[in-house]
């Protein structure tokens, strides 16, 4: 049993480290001009061995989508126990998990390709992906109304819902934003926004 899981395990890490180069190449190259032998030799294995691992260019890029997804919220989930106020650690959480997944493809070149590619390929996982984040951030948000930090009484909206309202505005963002230091801006001062709109409930 510990060697089936400990050859998981390396199998996992190994599928891991072919998803952080292929990202990096994709990033790079963008997608239709990056071929599976690119990442391949990026990543220091065979051809083969690569295909044994995915069946094809397009499931590898929906590996990656995941990973980037899995790895943004992790950092979100670990930002939210850092300090500050509630409206400060959940607009940090969305910042961090919008630096892993969001601003590598913006600031590549094939940035706009990536994106449409992420759209038609990765769908359903980033749907998922950011329901599990909101549901996180909505965790995070009741809590800080169960500890008395925000007065229920006065809530405009049930927590999970006003976080759903604040990412879609913030996925909004993303067309309109010039740079990442804009996009990062925009993020908090939209998100200030949000906040302002229950800070007559913090605790005195």
């Amino acid at each position: 049993m510990k060697r089936v899981k400990g050859s998981k395990l390396q199998k996992d890490e190994k599928r891991d480290a072919v998803f952080a180069v292929a990202a990096d190449v994709f990033a790079q190259y963008g997608f239709r001009r990056t071929a599976m032998n690119d990442i391949a030799q990026a990543a220091g294995v065979s051809r083969p061995a690569l295909y044994l691992m995915f069946d094809n260019k397009e499931d590898l890029f929906s590996g990656v989508v995941l990973f980037r997804l899995n790895q943004g919220i992790d950092k979100a989930i670990s930002t939210l126990s850092g300090g500050g106020s509630i409206a400060e650690r959940i607009t940090a959480a969305i910042l961090a998990f919008e630096k892993i997944l969001y601003e590598p493809i913006a600031q590549s070149p094939h940035g706009a390709e990536l994106m449409d590619i992420s759209s038609n390929l990765g769908t359903d996982l980033i749907k998922k992906g950011q329901a599990r984040l909101e549901k996180i951030l909505a965790q995070a948000l009741e809590e800080a109304l169960l500890n008395g930090e925000l007065a229920s009484s006065d809530m405009p909206m049930k927590p999970l819902a006003f976080v759903h309202l604040l990412m879609s505005s913030i996925g909004g963002l993303k067309k309109q934003a010039t740079s990442m230091a804009a996009f990062r801006r925009q993020i908090s001062e939209v998100a200030a926004i949000f906040f302002k709109s229950i800070d007559g409930t913090s605790k005195k």
